[in-house]
């Protein structure tokens, strides 16, 4: 993983999907457990409060599994919605924090969640990969970002890369063209009372330039209404790649990247299914196809 708080999301949501799936067992097989345990004469018997507890720690645990799935998904999305399930989480804790009646053990355990959470975390929001890949999906654009600052600086540096995008597509021609000045007569302008506003409509008529054309193809996108969450924002953006062509070149960039190493982790799994004993004698472009298409069943 490039990014080590990615690669820390995907084991603290792993490390603790498999706690709560541990404990849910417990509670969905209480009777028998506790029966098997008398049967074996274990001293140390699980009582009423042991099984309180093991509650409180399913529901805490509980929307830690649904971001593994989330996260881990192979056919959608996922790396736009990590600042969001990220802020989610984060809530999650402080609110669980603060409910009243909690046992010792509990409000201990939280108290620690949110210390080490902070720690963590405190600079997920600086990662350009993420920020980026969450404006350009259409489902959250600015509307996963808390903090004016985060949304302003991401905001330049996409449109930075595509004025850099639209120079490079640009030919020689319009490159020269645009470092051209409008001529204007206002040198020999004797008349004090036009001076005012020969400069106003001098800025409004000044050629545009390729930030200038990347600001208004950016604000054009970030003004249209925001997609369904359950939309596929891939087909979205084919539906209008000629009208952002150059967002739409910066999100092929971003949103392909997975969260998790848990898709190639998978892919690689089937390459191990697909050359067996049987099957050694596969050359590479032939068995690449057959888990590339084994991939997209």
């Amino acid at each position: 993983m490039g990014y080590p708080e990615l690669k820390l999301i995907q084991d603290v949501c792993t490390r603790w999907n498999s706690t709560y799936d541990m404990f849910q067992r417990c509670i969905d097989n209480k009777e028998p457990l506790m029966s098997t345990i008398a049967i074996i004469g274990n001293m140390d018997n699980l009582v009423h409060e042991d099984f309180e507890l093991i509650k409180h720690y399913c529901a805490i645990f509980k929307p830690f599994k649904e971001v593994t799935i989330e996260l881990s998904s192979e056919k959608g999305i996922s790396i736009s919605k990590v600042l969001i399930l990220i802020k989610a989480l984060h809530s999650h804790i402080k609110n669980k924090e603060k409910e009243p009646n909690l046992p010792n053990a509990i409000h201990l355990m939280l108290s620690k969640m949110v210390i080490k959470a902070n720690a963590k975390f405190e600079n997920i929001k600086n990662q350009p990969i993420l920020t980026e890949a969450t404006i350009l999906d259409p489902r959250f654009k600015k509307k996963a970002f808390n903090n004016q600052y985060t949304y302003q600086k991401t905001y330049e540096k996409i449109v930075q890369k595509v004025a850099n995008n639209i120079r490079l597509n640009q030919s020689p021609a319009e490159n020269e063209e645009n470092e051209k000045t409008i001529p204007t007569d206002r040198e020999n302008e004797t008349s004090e009372i036009w001076q005012q506003f020969d400069s106003q409509v001098s800025t409004s008529t000044s050629i545009n330039t390729p930030t200038s054309e990347a600001i208004v193809e950016l604000d054009r996108y970030l003004n249209e209404p925001i997609l369904d969450r359950k939309s596929n924002p891939l087909k979205w953006w084919n539906d209008r790649k000629k009208i952002y062509p150059n967002l739409f070149d910066l999100m092929l960039l971003r949103l392909c990247v997975p969260s998790t190493s848990v898709p190639s982790e998978r892919t690689f799994s089937k390459a191990g299914y697909t050359i067996s004993e049987r099957r050694n004698r596969l050359s590479t472009k032939n068995t690449e196809m057959l888990i590339f298409l084994n991939s997209n069943y």
